[in-house]
């Protein structure tokens, strides 16, 4: 039986404008499995890109706690974010932010440099990391040299390189056409079935949302529904 790895609770993340509080998440309650590929599904405004970057500690409550693994993220240290977003957590975005100075392989080189016990045999894991994509004959290449869904493929390839607990992904095909955006998405779901990655895929294109294990709505910075989906749809069949 799966276990959770990230459990929030409680979780309130508020901003103050002035004398007005505006509410981002309210007292939001989420647990997720191991090897669980979700879809956080909303309009804009919903809280969708603030649950995704509190889990990821790019941010950190007002109030509540966000576990992972039963251990409170929210009272790290500065120095205890980075350490958990280097060694746990994957980022993809929907602007592909790949250095455009570096090769393909240069990029995921220099994700997996961060760690030093990867700095030997980075060359080697890029070129695997990239075969895994079916990039590797693109292994030199720029990323101006790159379609978009290419990019997005290395990007993906990167934010494996440290073979994170999490995989975020924030609105990974929203930059792309429908064709190379199913490509993406079959490259996410390959990872999640066969090293059972945890993939948290925020989008508000509701047309995803049949490839999950489960949806997640949210709504004015709260869960409306959760729809668990014992037989998620095949990428290929999605009605886009």
């Amino acid at each position: 039986m799966s276990q959770p790895v990230i459990h929030l609770q409680q979780t309130t993340r508020h901003y103050q404008m002035g004398a007005t509080t505006v509410y981002a998440l309210r007292q939001l309650d989420l647990t997720i499995q191991e090897g669980e590929f979700i879809v956080l599904l909303g309009p804009s405004g919903s809280g969708k890109t603030t649950t995704l970057n509190l889990i990821g500690g790019l941010d950190q409550p007002s109030s509540g706690q966000i576990l992972f693994r039963g251990t409170n993220i929210a009272a790290y240290s500065p120095s205890q974010l980075t350490l958990y977003r280097r060694q746990q957590i994957g980022f993809i975005f929907q602007f592909f932010n790949l250095v455009p100075t570096l090769t393909a392989a240069e990029n995921i080189e220099f994700a997996l440099k961060l760690d030093k016990q990867n700095k030997r045999n980075a060359p080697a894991k890029a070129l695997e990391l990239l075969k895994l994509v079916g990039l590797d004959q693109r292994a030199t290449h720029f990323p101006a040299e790159l379609s978009g869904g290419e990019q997005q493929r290395v990007a993906i390839a990167r934010a494996l390189a440290n073979q994170p607990a999490l995989l975020l992904c924030d609105e990974p095909t929203g930059n792309l056409d429908i064709e190379t955006g199913q490509q993406v998405l079959q490259t996410l779901r390959d990872f999640n079935q066969k090293q059972r990655t945890t993939v948290i895929l925020v989008t508000h294109n509701t047309a995803i949302a049949p490839m999950a294990d489960r949806i997640i709505r949210l709504r004015d910075g709260q869960i409306d529904h959760i729809e668990t989906n014992p037989n998620p749809s095949a990428v290929a069949d999605l009605a886009w």
